[in-house]
């Protein structure tokens, strides 16, 4: 399984919190746990969009198909 590890000083740390928490909650300061859960939802719909969107091009070989 991939780690993904994302490093962050102190000075971005104060930045990430509140700009979290406004995007999350509204206001206050996000945890670490709250921008952790956020990114894997952001995974989750890439991943899902992208799926979707790649089963709706795919074309079914035609049924029956025997030229001759």
């Amino acid at each position: 399984m991939a780690v993904v590890t994302i490093t962050t000083t102190a000075p971005q740390d104060a930045r990430l919190g509140p700009a979290f928490g406004k995007l999350l909650n509204g206001g206050g300061t996000a945890s670490a746990a709250e921008v952790k859960t956020w990114l894997i939802a952001q995974l989750r719909s890439v991943v899902q969009a992208y799926e979707q969107q790649e089963a709706v091009n795919a074309i079914p070989p035609p049924a029956g198909f025997d030229p001759t």
